[in-house]
């Protein structure tokens, strides 16, 4: 599996993670703030993925899909 692939695997479980932290935090009624820190944490973590992704893709904004993320 090449980087690209591997950080693209890694977000998209990343992705999963955070949906279910979110799912956790709406049924605490949105009050935890744990789970409110963690959601922060993995967003962080995320986004320094994403920009490690589009640099190892150099200036092509464009992944398979078709959409531009050069807004990530």
């Amino acid at each position: 599996m090449s980087e690209q692939e591997q950080l693209m695997n890694d977000l998209m479980n990343l992705d999963l993670e955070i949906i279910d932290t979110i799912r956790e935090l709406h049924k605490e009624n949105w009050t935890s703030d744990s789970l409110k820190q963690q959601i922060g944490d993995s967003l962080k973590i995320r986004d320094e993925k994403v920009v490690k992704l589009m640099s190892l893709k150099g200036n092509d904004h464009q992944c398979d899909c078709g959409h531009d993320h050069s807004h990530e």
